[in-house]
């Protein structure tokens, strides 16, 4: 249930931040649950959309590619792009589920960051068929489906970045014991991404087959350095 945070007349502020959430004068904060569920619906139905790109050949296009074993072989570019996109999405799913524990409550702004993330995510099977159907052709096809995807890629990694600032700025949304130097951590961490995909994004233009390589080799960092796998470990809680 979304939680209405009154402001008294008669009751002073709580001082500091003592693990709980400070009165925020005409602004309505929402527990994680809805979020979280919301946010895993939207990223389990993209994920799922991808698979409906890797076609099944016809009788026809294996007669003419001289079997289907190698009619199934010329269709690698979808196999590689859907790797990229699953691998994304799953990533985005962990980091997220990781994200949400550490948030205690949502104000608007987060919200609204949020749903900025969940725009790539949604969209993310588009720029993923473009590529798979363009990037074997080659030419300026090529490097135009591979820019389109790096370009959102830039897109849906960039939230994060905003969503773990505005937690510094307002380290009460966080749950205790994190606080804004958790956060200063985490936007250090976040920021990667787009500085990858930055410079991605020129490769995809001169190379799009080695940027969809690059792309796949993007997911594989963020699964070695996805907040999944450090939730709580490397905060480490002042001695009393």
């Amino acid at each position: 249930m979304d939680a209405f945070i009154e402001p008294s007349s008669h009751a002073p502020a709580p001082p500091g931040n003592l693990g709980m959430t400070p009165q925020r004068e005409g602004m309505r904060l929402s527990q994680t649950g809805r979020v979280e569920a919301f946010s895993d619906g939207v990223m389990a139905i993209a994920i799922t959309l991808l698979v409906l790109d890797l076609k099944v050949p016809s009788p026809d296009d294996a007669a003419k590619a001289g079997g289907l074993l190698q009619a199934l072989a010329e269709r690698w570019p979808s196999y590689l792009a859907y790797l990229a996109a699953f691998l994304t999405i799953g990533i985005i799913w962990l980091n997220h589920r990781s994200f949400v524990d550490r948030v205690h409550r949502f104000d608007s702004t987060l919200h609204w960051l949020n749903l900025m993330l969940l725009l790539g995510v949604a969209t993310l099977p588009f720029p993923t068929a473009l590529l798979a159907a363009y990037v074997a052709e080659g030419g300026a096809a090529a490097s135009t489906a591979a820019v389109v995807y790096g370009l959102l890629s830039l897109a849906t990694a960039l939230p994060w970045t905003f969503m773990w600032r505005h937690l510094i700025r307002h380290p009460e949304l966080l749950e205790p014991p994190f606080d804004a130097r958790h956060a200063r951590q985490e936007l250090r961490r976040g920021s990667i991404g787009p500085l990858v995909y930055a410079v991605a994004i020129p490769l995809a233009a001169l190379l799009p087959l080695l940027a969809l390589a690059f792309y796949i080799g993007i997911a594989v960092l963020y699964a070695i350095t996805n907040q999944g796998g450090a939730a709580t470990n490397d905060f480490v809680e002042p001695s009393p």
